[in-house]
This record gives C-alpha cells, structure tokens and sequence, in this order.
C-alpha cells in the first residue's frame, strides 16, 4: 500500500508539473494587454502626462520632473467632468490635490517601524467638481534625494482605468502565481523524494523557495496585489523581504546539484543574508535608516550570489562532479534567471526612471529557468522510479526464501542484529517438519516441496498476529514474536496444531504433515539471543523425539 501510494505520488506531482509548464508558456506566449470593455458616454480619456505649469512658470511633464517638493497646476477647460476623476499611480509620493484653489484630497501615509517609509505604488482616483476649471497638485517625494513618481495620469471614469491596470498587470501576475505554485510543488516534491538512487539530491527545497520567492516579489510591479489588498505598504514589505532571503538560495541549489554541499560559501552568503535581514530589521525599527535605504546591501547580496553560482557551475563543469547533460540544462536555466536578474538590477540602478515592470527581466529569466527544469524533473522522476523498483526487488530477491516467499535466513540475520542492538522482550519458537527427507526419498521432491509449502502457510498463518516467520533451512522454521504474552505463543501454536490436522484431513499428503516446536522467551538482555535460541532448539528436538517415537505407523 505504501509503495502504491508513493507511486500515485510521483504520478500527480509529475502531471501537475506538466501542466504548469503548459500553463507557464501560454501565458508567456499569450500574455498580451487585454482589450477592456467598450464604454459609452465614459469612455473618453484625457492624458494630463504633459502640459502641467510649475511655480515659476515652466512646462512640465510628469514623466521627467526634478528632486525635492513641487507644486503642479493643470488646466481642465475642455474636459468633459461629468463622472470622471483624476486617476494616476503614485509611487513613494505624497500628494495633496486641489481644485480652484480649494484643497480636495491627502493622501500622505505616516508608517514608520517595521514598514519603513515607503508605501510602493497607490491607485489613486480623485473625484474632480464638474465645474471645476484647473487642478493642483502638491507632491512631496518620500527621498529627498528623489523626484516625485506619477504614472499613467489622465481624467477618465475610475472603472475604466482600474480596469485598465488590472487587465494590463493580470498576465504578468498569472506568470508569477506560476511561478510561485511552481515553488510549491518543489517543496511538494522535495518532501516526498529527497535522494536518488546515485545519492545526487536534486535540491527541491531550494528551488523551490527561490521560485516562490520571485515569484512574490515580481508580483509587486503587477499591481494586482495592490487593487485586491489596498494596502500597498505591505506589498512593498514582502517585496524587500523576498529580496532580503532570495539570494542565499541559488548558491544552495547549485551546491547541492554540483555535489559541494561543504563548500564555505554556504555558511558565507547564509551570514550575509541573515546579518542583512537583522541589520534593515533593526535599524527599520529604530528609525536609523528606512527599509529601502538598506536596498542596495540585498542587491549587493545578489550579486555575490551570482558570482558564487557561477562559480559553482564552472567548477562542477572542471571536475566533472554531476552528469553533463544535467549540468548544461541547469547552466542553461541558471544562466537565463541570472541575466534576467542581473538585467533588473541595472535598470533599477541606472534608468530607475522608466515605467517599465521593474521584474521583466527576472520573470522571464526564472520562467525559463523553471521549465527547462520541470523538464529534466520528468526525465529524473522516470530514472528514479525505475532504479527504486530494481532495489526493492533486488532487496525482495535477497531477503525473500523463493519456494514459500517467507523470509529467509539472511533476513533472520538481520533480525537477530536488531534484537542485539535494542534488546526487546521477545520469544524465539524454532520449527521443523518430520519425515521430509522421507517424502523427499519416496515421493520425489516436488511432493516434498508440497510438504515445505502447506507448511510454510500454517505456520505464518499460525503466527501472523503476533511474530514474523523465517525459513532458515530445508526443512527448518523461526518465528520471532515481540511484545506477547506466553498465553499468545501456546494459543498459536494450538492454531497450527490444529491447521495441521485439518491440511491432512482436506489434503491427503502421502506422509501425514507433522511440524515440531520448541519455545523459549526471554526480556530484554543483551546476551540472551543465543542462549534463547539454544534452548528454543533444544526443545523442538526434544518435542520432534517425542512426535517420531508416536507417529512411526503413520509412515509405514
């Protein structure tokens, strides 16, 4: 039952990760803008990117405005109002809106502790007055070393432009939740197969965290999270811990597939993620520095990690440690998350400015990562269900007695070194069948294998409640009973006693079946094996005297 169960086990795992590569391709392939619903009278939108008047006079554009405070003020003649409101995401900005001089909406989070300074991204939707003739906007950037961050601004109905980002961010979220439920399977797959045959353990654990790590950070930029939750700010938080704990684990998987789980540069980058982690924790809470000012040392953590990954795989591919054809599909996938990854963060570090998803790069490095290994998963589960199946029956060929299929001797060996070793209370009945070599002499042996078999099956079927039965010679028998009373051994041997007379009642064997039997028991000692099994042969030899000296008539 339990094999069956492992094999149901391996089966779905591997259907479902077919499925999840399917799925991951068409999304990748199909994952297009969505074309949002016709509207009617509400339908019109208004693009306020450009045309905003600073202060001192000056055009503006919202997509290129300089560091520090800034008021903005933006003409609405023209505009139909009518059901419409001014729509833009915020990023890590306070804002204050006014119409006609009037102040009409705040939004300026205070989080601080844990949570840092920073919100993320915001939806905000603001009620414009039909008769309203201008806005102003006042933007206080959360860095002051930063500019404040408006996208995709425009007058139109709310409906329509948070339908607009949901739509636009939902492919690139679906390839996320993938990736992410990728991630679990692993950690599904890590649980129920840690070793192969070879002793090469495919780090299942590790990929698996890695891929639901991404997955939850890469999510951010969608916007999905941000619609459905409404709180920003705690997006934003799992976005900069994910970054936090994501680059210890590439060096842990690629230590592991190559073989080099000793290797110093694991406790090395488990350090540094962890002092990282306790060091923004701390100074986040004390209010030394904010949560995303201790970013650049989880993107420093990154970029050790690629380097030891690299040097991981060049040194796997030198000394030959893990099969060729593994080690270029993990080169390959690596490569791919890691020129993703590293795509991402000279982005961020050089055009920090530009709208474009922060996690593109990575998402399609690490999906392409993830099928490529889903891939060999399939090839590997095969090999290992194929070797698992030649051990279990090359362990049933060498333990198993293959007339009677009962263990055999060198199983009893191997129960007699665990008796040695834990020292139970037991009871030792040593078995022997009369007359065998007789039926074997008159009748030929495949009667006298008749004989051995009927045997076989009245004794463990005799004894099966309470001890396991070894044939341990030609004609000979041990059953090992644990944890029984004597009233449980005599009640089992009346059994077989009784089995007995009933086969040679129903089956009619040339030579009557007669088996005899000698018991000892013994507590828990850890010289008392030998010495029980002594007396327990001594007493079968006795009782098989006894039988003979009565039964001669019946084999005459």
């Amino acid at each position: 039952m339990k094999r069956k169960y492992k094999n149901f086990g391996m089966v779905f795992t591997d259907l479902l990760s077919i499925i999840l590569i399917i799925l991951c391709v068409t999304v990748a392939v199909t994952g297009s803008r969505q074309e949002s619903a016709n509207y009617s009278y509400d339908a019109e939108i208004t693009d306020l990117t450009v045309g905003w008047v600073g202060d001192d006079g000056k055009i503006l554009s919202l997509d290129a405005l300089p560091n520090g405070d800034i008021v903005l003020t933006h003409s609405l003649a023209g505009i139909d109002l009518r059901r419409k409101r001014l729509c833009f995401r915020s990023i890590d900005t306070h804002v204050t809106a006014s119409f006609d001089g009037v102040s009409a909406y705040t939004y300026a989070p205070q989080l601080g502790g844990i949570l840092g300074k920073s919100y993320g991204m915001y939806i905000q939707m603001i009620p414009i007055p039909v008769d309203a003739e201008y806005v102003t906007l006042s933007l206080h950037p959360i860095y002051n070393d930063s500019a404040a961050v408006l996208r995709e601004t425009s007058v139109q109905d709310a409906g329509l432009f948070i339908g607009d980002l949901y739509h636009e961010g939902l492919p690139g979220f679906a390839m996320c939740a993938l990736i992410a439920l990728f991630g679990v399977l692993m950690l599904i797959i890590g649980f129920t197969t840690l070793q192969s045959s070879e002793g090469n353990m495919l780090d299942f654990f590790s990929l698996g965290a890695f891929a639901i790590l991404v997955g939850v950070w890469s999510a951010n930029d969608t916007m999905v999270l941000q619609i459905f939750t409404q709180h920003p700010e705690y997006v934003r938080l799992s976005n900069y811990l994910c970054l936090i704990f994501v680059s210890y684990l590439p060096v842990s998987f690629m230590a592991t597939v190559t073989n080099h789980r000793k290797t110093a540069l694991l406790p090395v980058m488990l350090t540094l993620t962890l002092v990282n982690f306790a060091l923004t924790m701390t100074l986040s809470v004390l209010g030394i520095a904010d949560i995303r000012e201790m970013l650049r040392f989880s993107h420093i953590n990154i970029g050790i990690a690629l380097i030891m990954t690299i040097y991981l795989m060049i040194r796997a591919a030198r000394k030959k440690t893990i099969a060729r054809s593994f080690l270029h599909t993990v080169i390959v996938g690596m490569s791919a998350a890691i020129l993703g990854a590293a795509a991402d963060l000279v982005r961020f570090q050089v055009f920090p400015e530009l709208s474009f998803p922060a996690s593109f790069f990575t998402r399609v490095g690490v999906m392409t990562f993830l099928i490529l290994m889903g891939l060999h998963l399939m090839k590997e589960r095969t090999r290992i269900a194929v070797e698992q199946g030649q051990a279990a029956l090359m362990k049933k060929m060498a333990y198993t007695d293959g007339l009677t299929e009962l263990a055999n001797r060198a199983a009893f060996h191997l129960k007699e070194d665990e008796i040695r070793r834990k020292c139970p209370d037991f009871t030792i009945i040593q078995l022997d069948i009369n007359f065998l070599k007789k039926v074997n002499d008159v009748y030929g042996h495949a009667e006298g294998d008749r004989h051995i078999i009927g045997a076989a099956r009245i004794i463990s079927g005799s004894f099966s409640g309470i001890g396991t039965c070894y044939r341990t010679g030609g004609d000979e028998f041990i059953v090992v009973a644990q944890d029984c009373s004597e009233e449980q051994v005599n009640s089992a041997l009346e059994d077989m006693e009784k089995a007995v007379e009933a086969y040679n009642e129903t089956e009619k064997p040339p030579v009557p079946l007669r088996i005899a039997y000698g018991s000892a028991s013994c507590t828990a000692r850890t010289d008392a094996l030998e010495e029980t099994e002594k007396l327990a042969d001594q007493r079968m030899y006795e009782k098989k005297k006894a039988m003979k000296s009565g039964a001669e008539q019946d084999v005459r």
